[in-house]
């Protein structure tokens, strides 16, 4: 089996949602003074590589204690803009989708990761996602939605249907197209949030 570190890296230099706020480390404790080495930190629920789940745009939304472990992993595949119509074509029962865009490469580029430019999740590709009843969704975008978006339209879709998203995926080129493997993207154990920090890993055999 391979692993693949499908999370980005999270030091006080990480850049997050313009919107959110920011990261800070702090270190606490040296081993030469207090004889251990501790931070703290603080961050959103949604910084570097995190997940969604309804409470995160659904007033009254499960939160993430609502959900089973078994809904954060599962088999999956990865597609991109010219291969996700293939989908059909896969016999297996899949859990979940991971959707390559190549927009990982500009995370360390905020103004360029989090601009208007950056790509969009095709309608029939949501469309496709409902159908097959998948457990999640996950994609190297900062957010499903457009830049700005003001009505959330795939938050709305996704997470109405209870199907936890991913977001800010990294690594996918390590991933082949349409090829089955283990998805593994656990949260923190927080009671009644909206989301949390992923370490999400692939698994190859």
């Amino acid at each position: 089996m391979k692993f693949v570190d499908l999370s980005h890296s999270i030091t006080n230099d990480t850049s997050t949602y313009p919107s959110d706020p920011g990261i800070s480390i702090v270190r606490e404790k040296e081993i030469h003074k207090d004889r251990s080495l501790l931070h703290s930190f603080t961050m959103g629920t949604h910084t570097g590589t995190h997940l969604d789940v309804p409470a995160h745009i659904i007033p009254g939304g499960k939160t993430l204690d609502d959900f089973p472990l078994s809904n954060f992993s599962g088999l999956a595949v990865k597609v991109d803009e010219y291969s996700y119509k293939q989908l059909a074509e896969i016999e297996e029962k899949i859990d979940g989708i991971v959707y390559d865009t190549n927009w990982y490469k500009h995370f360390k580029n905020s103004n360029k990761f989090y601009g208007p430019d950056r790509p969009t999740i095709p309608e029939n590709l949501i469309d496709i996602v409902l159908e097959m009843g998948l457990k999640f969704f996950a994609c190297d975008l900062p957010s499903v939605d457009a830049s700005k978006s003001q009505d959330k339209p795939v938050h709305h879709a996704f997470l109405e249907a209870e199907i936890i998203i991913y977001e800010s995926l990294a690594n996918l080129e390590q991933l082949p197209r349409l090829t089955l493997f283990e998805f593994y993207g656990f949260p923190l154990p927080f009671n009644g949030l909206d989301g949390s920090p992923v370490r999400a890993v692939g698994v190859k055999k």
